[in-house]
């Protein structure tokens, strides 16, 4: 074990920190055995604070911790990697005032359908803007993702806070391993987090877990695209919330609502008479029509009971009603 010890500790030398992010630097680590816990002065015997790969206090200085079952059985590189996410936390806990997510109401997160399918749509979209380094790939997940949180509500919230506190500190690991060993990193995200992605089994209903997967892939891609995703983690706020103006789909939207909205204030403002005429639609143009509550502007013609009236005009229609005209308004 303390072969294993100190060629982690070589590799953890050859890590530039400060590129993962900014402020970030190493601290000390322990392996931990079966019996025994190495640090670097020497051994001392396992007790009950050495439990599990975490980052814990250790004689009033922070200290990252990997449990070792067997030392022959360990890949170096991928040791250190995992090292530095542990690491990453000490260094959340020390900056970080948000206290992370609610792993109470993580456990509450509704077992809804339409809500995990959207996930796992969402999920393939951020694979795919990490595989692709496709920008409108990207904004189409951001989109989705919103999506389910009006469907959520403020739970959501508690996902994106686990999937800072993990995510990040997963892409910490991984950003070591890329400096590492470039190669491995790429096999590595391609078959562990991105496979996960896309096919995460009953994964996907574990929230927490999954936030390992989408918080490093989402810092992986925004990295890969150039987003400047690196905030003070003293920051009360989570990576996505970084991309809150980056929902190009909602930016359509409010354009095409905008312009819709147009059509019918820019006829109504030009002086307009309107006609009792209880019909139904029976000829249409439905390329150059467009509905508003009860009312619908008809730019080219449209027909009621057979009579042609030529456009642009707006339709009163009978409350609810697809067809049932209860007036027309005529401009001029």
């Amino acid at each position: 074990m303390r072969e294993l010890y100190t060629a982690v500790k070589n590799e953890l030398r050859c890590v530039d920190f400060s590129a993962i992010w900014p402020g970030f630097q190493p601290i000390a680590f322990a392996l931990v055995g079966k019996d025994q816990v190495y640090l670097e002065e020497g051994e001392i015997p396992l007790g009950d604070r050495f439990w599990a790969n975490t980052a814990i206090k250790y004689e009033g200085k922070p200290l990252a911790t990997w449990c070792v079952d067997n030392p022959k059985d360990e890949d170096v590189q991928m040791l250190a990697s995992n090292i530095v996410h542990e690491m990453f936390h000490a260094f959340q806990n020390a900056v970080w005032k948000n206290d992370g997510a609610n792993e109470f109401a993580l456990m509450s997160y509704p077992d809804d359908l339409t809500a995990y399918r959207i996930k796992a749509a969402e999920n393939r979209f951020l694979a795919q803007a990490y595989t692709k380094n496709d920008p409108v790939v990207l904004a189409d997940f951001i989109s989705l993702r919103k999506s389910r949180a009006k469907l959520l509500g403020d739970i959501i919230n508690e996902e994106y806070l686990s999937e800072t506190g993990e995510g990040t500190a997963e892409y910490a690991g991984l950003c070591a391993l890329a400096q590492l060993n470039p190669k491995k990193c790429e096999k590595y995200v391609n078959e562990h987090h991105i496979g996960k992605l896309n096919n995460p089994g009953e994964m996907l209903f574990s929230v927490r877990h999954m936030s390992y997967f989408t918080g490093a892939v989402l810092c992986l891609a925004l990295k890969k695209l150039g987003v400047n995703f690196y905030h003070c983690l003293n920051e009360s706020r989570a990576v996505f919330d970084v991309l809150e103006d980056r929902d190009n789909i909602s930016e359509a939207f409010d354009k095409y609502f905008a312009e819709k909205k147009g059509k019918f204030d820019d006829f109504l403002a030009d002086g307009t008479t309107t006609i009792e005429k209880n019909a139904k639609i029976t000829g249409f143009d439905p390329m150059n029509m467009w509905r508003m509550g009860d009312q619908i502007f008809c730019a080219h013609f449209i027909n009621l009971d057979g009579e042609s009236i030529a456009g642009p005009v707006v339709l009163d229609m009978v409350a609810g009603s697809e067809r049932e005209v209860g007036s027309v308004v005529l401009s001029g």
